[in-house]
């Protein structure tokens, strides 16, 4: 397992399409999650327990659930661009 996360081994294509697709996700999980939390916050705090009652709490959670999984695939993509970055330094320092 500890071999399969060292992604110094990787080609470097590899990398950059890991970077491309975390970068995708990051993009639809965080689209819109600023805004779906603002009014959700609103409804909360406007309708009290009613909404919680219906379902407002669970839907506050997925909001954060999404943030969550947002921010590990963003440092996913920042732990490739800096694999990438070193690459192309060592490469232009020959």
């Amino acid at each position: 397992m500890r071999r399969f996360l060292d992604i110094t081994r990787y080609p470097v294509l590899v990398i950059f399409t890991l970077a491309g697709v975390s970068i995708v996700i990051v993009a639809y999980t965080s689209f819109n999650l600023l805004h779906l939390s603002m009014q959700n916050f609103r409804y909360i705090g406007e309708n009290g327990w009613l909404a919680l009652q219906s379902g407002a709490l669970i839907q506050l959670l997925q909001i954060i659930a999404y943030g969550v999984v947002s921010l590990f695939f963003f440092m996913v993509f920042k732990l490739c661009e800096a694999e990438m970055v070193l690459r192309y330094r060592r490469w232009i320092g020959r």
